[in-house]
């Protein structure tokens, strides 16, 4: 048989099919790969929302006790409020901060919600500011939860999860009190209520 090739003219490659299923492979093991992450995210999300008996589950502090703690100085955070403004813990030495971590999803939160919102207006003038940090949230349902509840006082996102990290934070709801110079003096984990605050509070005013 002749061999019809040109003289100088390499015959075709054969690499080139091999190297085209390599690229298909490679393509497709990622779309696995990123499948596979976005069902872990799915089933942690879902453990995180996970319900028993209607909204109460993991990751929800369904039961309100004091928690012992050593004062130290707060850990600074900022927040980008749900209206814009900024806040920075730092920024207020001189108040006591009663800081809150909640969601809309959560029972216990719903719980307390009016009770918080009472406490910030009844110390507002003692110079006593109540912030929210929403965890693990949607923005449009906490915002609705805000509205129902007819929050006045700030609330932002934590939208990283950082100042939960910081905090230590197991659960929500959990509530924190920061004295007037930046010390971190107490933890309540679960619901509180409104003699519960007023003890916590009540001794840093002085």
């Amino acid at each position: 048989m002749i061999d019809e090739t040109e003289p100088g003219t390499a015959a075709p490659a054969e690499a080139e099919p091999a190297r085209g299923q390599g690229q298909v492979q490679y393509v497709v093991a990622a779309l696995i790969a990123l499948v596979a992450l976005g069902l872990l995210a799915l089933l942690g999300y879902g453990m995180l929302r996970r319900q028993s008996g209607g909204f109460a589950g993991f990751a929800v502090n369904t039961v309100g006790q004091s928690v012992a703690l050593a004062p130290r100085p707060a850990s600074d955070f900022s927040l980008q409020l749900f209206d814009g403004r900024p806040f920075r813990l730092s920024e207020q030495r001189g108040s006591v901060v009663v800081v809150n971590y909640w969601a809309s999803w959560c029972p216990p939160c719903r719980e307390e919600a009016r009770t918080l919102e009472a406490a910030s207006r009844r110390y507002r003038d003692q110079g006593v500011l109540f912030v929210g940090v929403d965890v693990w949230d949607a923005e449009r349902d906490a915002l609705a939860f805000l509205r129902e509840f007819s929050v006045t006082y700030p609330n932002g996102p934590d939208s990283t999860g950082a100042i939960l990290i910081e905090y230590g934070v197991t659960g929500i709801p959990e509530t924190y009190f920061v004295d007037r110079w930046g010390r971190l003096v107490r933890r309540w984990i679960g619901p509180i209520d409104a003699r519960q605050l007023g003890e916590a509070i009540e001794p840093l005013l002085d």
